[in-house]
């Protein structure tokens, strides 16, 4: 029998924390959204700005989408809305083969504290199963 592929990623609207967990969690990468800087003297171009703005944050959790890509329980958490984002915007996909997801808010956490919450949520998971 394989062993399930579970990750974890804590995220705001600006950063993404990538967690593995085989036995115990470790982060593996961090992803930021792309700030594209102002260039404009005067009257900047509202319009432009924000199709950027959203540019970079359909880019942000395309590769957000990628290291869910082939796992089999995916734990998004952070202070924010954009892991709910995250999640619907996974589930109108098609092509994935995720089998479990969890949501679950939390505050701004360290590294020490985000891995022991993954741990401590993985690890309760089996017990439960």
């Amino acid at each position: 029998m394989r062993a399930l592929k579970k990750m974890a990623i804590w995220m705001d609207y600006s950063k993404a924390y990538i967690i593995e967990f085989t036995d115990k969690a470790r982060e593996v990468d961090i992803i930021e959204v792309r700030r594209d800087q102002n260039n404009y003297d005067e009257n900047p171009h509202l319009n432009h700005q924000n199709q950027v703005k959203e540019e970079n944050r359909k880019a942000y959790f395309k590769k957000l989408s990628q290291y869910m890509d082939g796992s089999d329980k995916v734990l998004l958490f952070g202070p924010t809305e954009a892991k709910n984002e995250l999640s619907n915007l996974w589930q109108e996909k098609e092509q994935h083969s995720l089998k479990d997801m969890d949501i679950i808010t939390t505050g701004r956490l360290s590294e020490n504290q985000r891995c022991r919450f993954v741990n401590n949520y993985f690890l309760q998971t089996q017990l439960t199963t």
